[in-house]
């Protein structure tokens, strides 16, 4: 009897441990490669001197990849790939259109869309509302998650559901939080969401791209 009681509770002492796994497993997919934002842009030739009589160099300097990678900042409207051209999992993720909404004392609500599209083979699946979150604001560090309660005060429904894409599906996710106030505002994504606070992340800042415009990557 003694034995079958001590089964029992050591049955019932892993069921949470095993249901705490399965909600990790169904988090979303993870990224496992480097996030990468490219886009073109012209590298001056170096001040050369030329003898008299020597003809001129000729041509234009080819075209240099400009490059944001993490740990390094991305910025709003930044086309980030995850997954090389041929890699069966590759996605695009595009924060886009921040809005500031202030509130009653130190508050306010920031509210974002996140575009994710799937450009590559498998599926993909992401939890927008727990994986990306505002990380800072005015250089204070703190998890400020999306809530309807702050989709609320600005009218819209925040995507807070687990979502699949297949190959070739785009969606556009609207997020929104209750932050403290600040305009310089960081975003951080998880990009392997089954290792919670451990995942590796991405961050975009609340600017747009001061180098260059426009996307090498397809």
């Amino acid at each position: 009897m003694n034995r079958i009681i001590l089964y029992r509770s050591m049955y019932l002492l892993f069921i949470p441990v095993f249901m705490f796994i399965a909600i990790l497993a169904c988090a979303g997919t993870a990224l496992l490669e480097t996030p990468l934002y490219i886009c073109s842009t012209d590298v001056p030739l170096p001040t050369t001197t030329t003898l008299v009589g020597t003809p001129p160099p000729t041509g234009v300097p080819p075209a240099t990849p400009y490059i944001i990678m993490p740990p390094s900042d991305f910025y709003v409207g930044d086309a980030v790939f995850i997954g090389g051209q041929l890699s069966p999992l590759r996605v695009r993720l595009r924060l886009q259109t921040v809005q500031i909404t202030p509130q009653a004392g130190n508050e306010q609500v920031v509210q974002w869309q996140l575009e994710v599209a799937n450009v590559g083979q498998e599926d993909y699946e992401i939890f927008p509302s727990v994986q990306l979150f505002v990380s800072e604001v005015n250089g204070v560090t703190d998890t400020w998650g999306s809530t309807q309660d702050a989709g609320d005060v600005v009218g819209i429904a925040v995507d807070s559901d687990l979502y699949q894409l297949g190959a070739g599906q785009t969606d556009v996710y609207q997020l929104a939080a209750l932050t403290t106030v600040g305009s310089d505002i960081r975003f951080s994504f998880q990009l392997n969401p089954a290792q919670g606070t451990n995942s590796p992340v991405m961050t975009w800042v609340n600017q747009t791209n001061p180098y260059c415009s426009g996307d090498v990557a397809a």
